[in-house]
């Protein structure tokens, strides 16, 4: 296996875009890329496309459609789906095809256009530019178990068990609005105080409105290749450190997305979220390093409970010491470890299969230098890690 390097990145802006299609956003994204990488479309060798789990049948298959509108040069285009993983799963595909040595220049895209509310089925093809998503699907009519109600779950867990309060995670969302607030391609660009998240109404009890992601469409696209073809590009080399997946170890005590089982006492013998437990201990691995070598930090936010959650479960802090580390100013910019510097979910919102592909657009631009008043200084490893529904994670550490 040959060393793989970042050739480029691009992003289309998060937002509510009922006048664009999926297609739309993910051009947007390939397009800025390529121009970052200074290549032209027919210099792409090889691509991967995230799912667009809400889009019918052409969401399943974007590849052919993207290909068809940026020019049809015939080359092989893979579709991939891990539901919120898809981005770094689709990162991952990218460079096991240039590290074997059969592509030089492979695209990867993250791309996705939500259903309004909280996420439901995929659903219906819509002719009119997929904005129609079916949002009654049976199981969560019957069991009630939206996205925040199972976070909420775990999160009671986690306050019984380690004390955590509500003002904790109030100061989650306020660590990472105070990020948000000094990214240019933050959708939310407001510092909040703990007084106002504590004010926002409740969702699902001790969750409230500020400590959940909102949801919305985006799109960002990563151009992989080979170090030789990055020397030939660019004087900033970032290469790909680790990159991994995982799925979930039975016994997990984390409610699981997409499923109404959680083990007995008996059975719970795994780590939460052990799926991202997995992942990132598969890239460290590979890396070679462990937590204590990772300048920072993009993690997947969904809500205040996540935030704390990864800090532990990545081999940051010991179980239940999030609490003190994020009360210490330690995941802030300048602290021990700058946890989400581009503001997170909590500052972009969540598009389900775009979102890792953001994390990796920030670890790049954090690792050129070119984060601005965000900068990580110093900075030379960084980690991105996502959740994805169903119990499925991925893990990239990219360094310069």
């Amino acid at each position: 296996m040959r060393d793989v390097a970042v050739l480029g990145i691009g992003m289309h802006p998060w937002g509510k875009f009922p006048e664009k299609s999926f297609i739309d956003l993910g051009v947007v994204a390939i397009d800025n890329a390529l121009k970052d990488a200074r290549l032209e479309w027919k210099d792409v060798q090889s691509a991967v496309s995230g799912v667009w789990q809400w889009g019918g049948s052409e969401g399943i298959t974007p590849g052919p459609r993207l290909a068809a509108t940026l020019g049809e040069t015939g080359l092989p285009f893979v579709n991939v789906a891990q539901r919120c993983a898809t981005g770094g799963s689709v990162f991952r595909e990218a460079y096991f095809q240039v590290a074997s040595g059969m592509y030089d220049v492979v695209l990867c895209l993250g791309g996705d256009k939500s259903p309004k509310g909280f996420f439901s089925t995929p659903g219906k093809e819509n002719p009119a530019r997929y904005d129609c998503i079916d949002t009654d699907w049976i199981r969560w009519r019957m069991a009630g178990l939206t996205n925040p109600a199972c976070w909420a779950i775990d999160c009671k867990k986690r306050m019984e068990k380690y004390g955590t309060t509500e003002l904790t995670l109030a100061k989650a969302k306020v660590a990472a609005s105070k990020h948000g607030a000094l990214n240019p391609n933050a959708l939310y660009r407001k510092v909040y105080t703990e007084e106002e998240v504590l004010a926002s109404p409740y969702v699902c009890d001790p969750l409230r409105l500020l400590m959940i992601c909102a949801t919305r469409d985006g799109a960002a696209a990563v151009i992989l290749g080979s170090v030789e073809k990055a020397r030939q590009l660019s004087a900033k080399l970032i290469t790909v450190a680790g990159t991994a997946i995982g799925t979930s170890l039975y016994g997990d005590p984390t409610m699981r997305l997409g499923a109404c089982y959680v083990p007995t006492e008996a059975e719970t013998k795994a780590p939460p979220v052990s799926e991202s437990a997995s992942a990132s201990r598969q890239a460290y691995e590979m890396a070679g390093i462990g937590p204590g070598e990772i300048d920072f930090l993009e993690l997947p936010d969904n809500s205040s409970w996540h935030y704390l959650q990864y800090l532990e479960i990545l081999g940051f802090c010991g179980p239940g010491e999030a609490d003190r580390l994020l009360a210490d100013g330690d995941t802030i910019i300048g602290g021990k470890i700058p946890t989400c510097p581009s503001g997170g979910l909590a500052s972009f919102g969540e598009a389900s299969a775009a979102q890792g592909a953001l994390q990796i657009f920030e670890v790049v631009t954090q690792l050129r230098g070119e984060a601005g008043q965000r900068q990580v200084k110093d900075a030379k490893v960084g980690m991105a890690q996502t959740y994805g529904a169903g119990g499925n994670s991925a893990t990239v550490i990219l360094k310069k």
